[in-house]
């Protein structure tokens, strides 16, 4: 049985992040009772399928469209469960079921936790397949956003900035100041491990820009403005966006960057400011965020409130 590697490695990161994958195993047989009926939504390896069927569930349909579905069938048979799991290789928008199920497993959060396919493979699955009373897994997610100063070699793998452009000068003696005139418009846009992160300059507390309910949540975007303090003198560069998905009102799993395990596989988008300003300690500081559910595209500033 063949593979591309880019499949493989793509499982191979998840299995190997143990914190997220431990989590969401604990969190299924926490939530998962005997005779339940389950869908697992983009079950990959088959991993949170087999454990559902560990916890007792009756059945368990494993829902998957890409090519690790080669394999999936296998693991469950050398798994002893195959005899109460069905994989279905399709796209669960596309697929019916027999009947509702107890619990819907969706673990389709990638680098931008608000991609479009989230919200709409979720609806849709509680729309056709969760009973009424149903468990979600899981349930939603919060976003939040941290103020950040970056290293000044951050900035230089990104950004033309003055400073930068000097330093390229005398590395290589030749005269590279046009490019700090190149201009950046508001800023840049970067996906960076969190774990790369958590030696970065914090100045304020993180603040939360959304909580989403996924059985709830109905607009198509997110605009919030919220205030925080600087707690710390520094060059405000940018902020990094991270989530923490949620099991009813409780967090289970963060990407926060002071937080967050070596092993993490997630990257989190970080907005680079084009004209970063100095904060001082106990200055007001007012995030806004906008995120447009359908077509990917976000924005996120900082104003200093004198």
């Amino acid at each position: 049985m063949r593979l591309a590697d880019h499949v493989i490695r793509y499982h191979a990161e998840m299995l190997s992040d143990h914190v997220r994958t431990s989590s969401f195993l604990d969190l299924v047989h926490q939530t998962v009772r005997p005779r339940d009926v389950v869908v697992d939504i983009g079950t990959g390896t088959g991993i949170l399928a087999i454990t559902a069927a560990r916890a007792g569930a009756a059945h368990v349909y494993a829902i998957e469209a890409g090519p690790i579905a080669q394999v999936t069938e296998e693991l469950f048979r050398a798994n002893g469960v195959l005899d109460r799991i069905t994989l279905i290789r399709n796209w669960s928008t596309r697929v019916r079921l027999p009947g509702g199920v107890d619990v819907v497993v969706a673990e389709l959060i990638g680098n931008d936790p608000l991609a479009e396919r989230v919200f709409g493979i979720t609806k849709d699955a509680i729309r056709r397949f969760l009973k009424p009373g149903g468990r979600l897994l899981p349930s939603g997610l919060r976003i939040l956003g941290q103020p950040l100063q970056l290293p000044d070699e951050e900035i230089g793998r990104r950004m033309f900035r003055r400073e930068t452009v000097d330093s390229w000068t005398a590395w290589y003696g030749l005269d590279f100041g046009p490019l700090a005139g190149v201009t950046h418009g508001d800023g840049s846009f970067d996906f960076v491990n969190p774990r790369r992160m958590r030696n970065w300059r914090s100045l304020s507390e993180p603040v939360v820009l959304a909580e989403m309910d996924f059985t709830t949540w109905d607009r198509p975007w997110i605009r919030t403005r919220r205030t925080s303090v600087a707690t710390s003198r520094g060059r405000l560069d940018g902020v990094v966006v991270y989530f923490e998905l949620m099991a009813g009102r409780r967090p289970f799993l963060s990407t926060r960057p002071a937080t967050v395990k070596k092993d993490n596989h997630w990257l989190s988008p970080l907005y680079i400011f084009a004209d970063p300003e100095t904060v001082q300690p106990g200055e007001p500081l007012t995030v806004s965020f906008e995120y447009e559910l359908r077509t990917g595209e976000s924005f996120c500033a900082v104003g200093r409130r004198r």
